[in-house]
């Protein structure tokens, strides 16, 4: 809230502390269940064939919901966090854009300070369709590089749906970008990608510097990006034990 015309609103005192590992494996877990329980059914696949990216969103997020409310994956309950919320309208780094609109935030009800910066962000893309790396990276990556998203955090997520004419190798191809000799894609990483294969899909992380100063003075830090990449082919998967 502006308190006074002719200045941005002091911010919140960022950067929060990250969310521990476990808890970040449990929203990779929920998402790839949910993810799996649309995908086997003829509405899912075939919005993942034809649908908008909007549309792809709107059907996750209701399998999340509804994940979330029957409380079967241990560790992802309406006691420990927020429904999922898509489009959220918030500031950017600076105070001044305030409509800024990440896919999809989770909160967790127990993250001090409570804020609703202190939550898990994902950027959702296409890839496919016309949908290219360069498109996942230049509107994707970058907004949480740029402190357009997850400004406050140390970590966020991008989500890539994988459509029926796409290179399934995303992972690969998003390193190749990156490492190409002559002109290699914007938001390069601090250091190699690497994976998590703990979860039932396999969780590419990277981790990229951010130049912007917060409006409190403070450095955000480099930030942690968990890429989930998903196919029609991703299978339900039972709910696995995990403590919070």
């Amino acid at each position: 809230m502006f308190l006074h015309l002719g200045s941005p609103p002091k911010g919140p005192p960022p950067p929060f502390e990250a969310w521990s590992v476990r808890q970040l494996k449990v929203l990779d877990r929920a998402i790839a269940l949910a993810w799996g329980r649309s995908m086997a059914l003829p509405l899912g696949r075939a919005l993942l064939a034809s649908g908008t990216e909007v549309q792809i969103t709107a059907m996750l997020q209701d399998a999340l919901t509804a994940l979330l409310n029957s409380g079967t994956l241990p560790g992802f309950s309406t006691s420990l966090y927020g429904p999922p919320i898509r489009g959220q309208e918030m500031e950017d780094y600076s105070g001044v854009r305030l409509e800024k609109r990440p896919d999809l935030t989770i909160s967790r009800l127990s993250a001090r300070p409570v804020m609703n910066h202190n939550a898990m962000f994902y950027e959702c893309k296409i890839l496919g369709r016309g949908r290219t790396i360069d498109h996942y990276i230049a509107q994707g990556v970058a907004r949480f590089e740029k402190g357009q998203y997850a400004w406050a955090m140390r970590h966020a997520g991008m989500i890539g749906y994988l459509v029926t004419d796409s290179n399934q190798d995303a992972r690969s191809a998003l390193v190749e970008r990156w490492m190409h000799p002559t002109s290699p894609a914007s938001c390069v990483p601090l250091a190699e990608v690497q994976e998590d294969g703990s979860a039932p899909l396999t969780i590419a992380i990277s981790t990229h510097a951010r130049n912007f100063v917060l409006r409190n003075g403070e450095l955000p830090g480099p930030i942690a990006l968990r890429h989930l990449w998903l196919g029609e082919k991703l299978a339900v998967v039972p709910p696995k034990k995990e403590s919070v």
